[in-house]
């Protein structure tokens, strides 16, 4: 089980990227409208490689696992993890 940790690369506030981290994580307890919203988000900042961006954010998947799974480097899913904090909507 991945546990929260601070991304300090980050030009988002520890307390903010907690809050997207928890929030991202009981994706599956949200509103039909936050959810999308969240999978919206991992569209954008993911592009091509969305669905990995949308498993690391949203389950217990460790980063290796998800860089195996989808044959993408450790550095894309970093750009895509950053993308995906530094532009989650403010108002969700």
């Amino acid at each position: 089980m991945e546990k929260f940790r601070v991304k300090r690369r980050l030009k988002v506030p520890y307390h903010t990227q907690g809050y997207i981290y928890f929030v991202s994580r009981n994706y599956k307890k949200l509103p039909k409208e936050k959810r999308e919203r969240i999978e919206a988000n991992c569209r954008r900042s993911g592009g091509e490689h969305w669905q990995a961006l949308f498993e690391f954010v949203t389950k217990d998947t460790g980063a290796v696992e998800i860089c195996r799974k989808y044959f993408i480097s450790a550095a894309t899913l970093e750009r895509a993890v950053q993308r995906y904090y530094e532009e989650f909507p403010g108002d969700l």
